[in-house]
Protein backbone atom coordinates (compact mmCIF):
# COMPACT_ATOMS: atom_id res chain seq x y z
CA UNK A 1 0.00 0.00 0.00
CA UNK A 2 1.55 3.42 -0.45
CA UNK A 3 1.17 6.09 1.80
CA UNK A 4 2.00 9.67 2.81
CA UNK A 5 4.12 9.59 5.58
CA UNK A 6 4.64 12.76 7.78
CA UNK A 7 8.63 12.66 7.94
CA UNK A 8 11.36 15.05 9.30
CA UNK A 9 13.80 16.28 6.83
CA UNK A 10 17.54 16.94 7.41
CA UNK A 11 16.55 20.61 7.82
CA UNK A 12 14.35 19.93 10.39
CA UNK A 13 11.03 20.82 8.37
CA UNK A 14 8.02 18.26 8.49
CA UNK A 15 7.18 17.00 5.29
CA UNK A 16 4.90 14.13 4.24
CA UNK A 17 6.83 11.99 1.79
CA UNK A 18 5.50 9.38 -0.47
CA UNK A 19 6.56 5.55 0.64
CA UNK A 20 5.26 1.99 0.37
CA UNK A 21 4.34 -0.27 3.13
CA UNK A 22 6.67 -3.57 2.70
CA UNK A 23 5.52 -5.58 6.24
CA UNK A 24 3.04 -5.13 8.90
CA UNK A 25 3.23 -6.35 12.24
CA UNK A 26 0.33 -5.15 14.27
CA UNK A 27 0.39 -1.22 14.78
CA UNK A 28 4.26 -1.40 13.41
CA UNK A 29 4.45 -0.59 9.95
CA UNK A 30 8.03 -1.26 7.89
CA UNK A 31 8.09 1.12 5.08
CA UNK A 32 10.65 2.21 1.82
CA UNK A 33 10.26 6.37 0.55
CA UNK A 34 10.02 6.54 -2.67
CA UNK A 35 12.59 9.34 -3.19
CA UNK A 36 14.26 11.31 -6.11
CA UNK A 37 17.55 10.30 -7.69
CA UNK A 38 20.27 12.16 -9.19
CA UNK A 39 19.51 10.14 -12.42
CA UNK A 40 17.69 11.15 -15.18
CA UNK A 41 15.12 9.23 -18.13
CA UNK A 42 14.86 11.36 -21.23
CA UNK A 43 15.49 14.87 -19.03
CA UNK A 44 13.02 13.56 -16.08
CA UNK A 45 14.07 12.77 -12.65
CA UNK A 46 14.12 9.24 -12.01
CA UNK A 47 12.51 7.87 -8.82
CA UNK A 48 13.88 4.58 -6.53
CA UNK A 49 12.79 2.99 -3.40
CA UNK A 50 15.53 3.73 -0.41
CA UNK A 51 16.65 0.58 0.55
CA UNK A 52 17.14 1.39 4.13
CA UNK A 53 13.60 0.22 5.27
CA UNK A 54 11.80 2.88 8.39
CA UNK A 55 9.29 1.62 11.31
CA UNK A 56 6.53 3.49 11.52
CA UNK A 57 3.02 3.43 13.38
CA UNK A 58 -0.54 4.82 11.89
CA UNK A 59 -0.11 8.25 13.75
CA UNK A 60 2.58 9.13 11.16
CA UNK A 61 0.29 8.26 8.18
CA UNK A 62 -1.14 11.54 6.82
CA UNK A 63 -2.76 9.60 3.77
CA UNK A 64 -3.42 5.80 2.94
CA UNK A 65 -3.45 6.48 -1.11
CA UNK A 66 -5.45 2.84 -1.56
CA UNK A 67 -3.23 1.69 -4.07
CA UNK A 68 -0.05 -0.10 -4.85
CA UNK A 69 0.19 1.02 -8.29
CA UNK A 70 2.54 3.79 -8.72
CA UNK A 71 0.72 4.24 -12.25
CA UNK A 72 -2.29 5.76 -10.26
CA UNK A 73 -0.62 8.20 -8.50
CA UNK A 74 1.20 9.79 -11.44
CA UNK A 75 4.60 7.64 -11.93
CA UNK A 76 5.18 5.66 -14.86
CA UNK A 77 7.55 2.88 -14.70
CA UNK A 78 11.06 2.75 -16.45
CA UNK A 79 13.56 0.42 -16.45
CA UNK A 80 15.69 1.90 -13.66
CA UNK A 81 12.82 3.57 -11.16
CA UNK A 82 9.74 5.47 -11.69
CA UNK A 83 9.27 8.95 -13.32
CA UNK A 84 6.67 11.32 -12.33
CA UNK A 85 4.26 12.91 -15.22
CA UNK A 86 1.55 14.97 -15.81
CA UNK A 87 -0.71 13.78 -17.70
CA UNK A 88 -1.91 17.19 -19.26
CA UNK A 89 1.76 17.57 -19.73
CA UNK A 90 1.38 16.68 -23.61
CA UNK A 91 -1.85 18.30 -24.22
CA UNK A 92 -1.97 20.77 -26.96
CA UNK A 93 -5.32 22.20 -27.94
CA UNK A 94 -6.35 22.06 -31.38
CA UNK A 95 -7.32 24.85 -33.34
CA UNK A 96 -10.54 24.13 -33.54
CA UNK A 97 -10.86 24.30 -29.89
CA UNK A 98 -9.37 27.45 -29.46
CA UNK A 99 -11.55 29.23 -32.30
CA UNK A 100 -14.59 27.90 -30.28
CA UNK A 101 -13.50 29.46 -27.18
CA UNK A 102 -13.03 32.84 -28.76
CA UNK A 103 -16.74 32.47 -30.62
CA UNK A 104 -18.06 31.90 -27.46
CA UNK A 105 -16.68 34.60 -26.36
CA UNK A 106 -17.82 37.49 -28.50
CA UNK A 107 -21.61 35.42 -28.28
CA UNK A 108 -21.38 36.18 -24.27
CA UNK A 109 -24.87 38.38 -23.32
CA UNK A 110 -22.63 39.81 -20.72
CA UNK A 111 -21.73 43.53 -21.61
CA UNK A 112 -19.87 46.14 -20.23
CA UNK A 113 -21.49 49.23 -21.68
CA UNK A 114 -25.20 48.49 -20.62
CA UNK A 115 -26.65 49.63 -17.28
Amino acid sequence: MLVKVWTELPSGKMTSLLAKIVEENGPDMSIKYLSPTEDLDHGCVIYRYEEQTYEVQDDSITEYLGTDDEGDIGFKVVPTGFVKYDSDSDYIPSEEEDEEEDETAEDSDYSLDEE
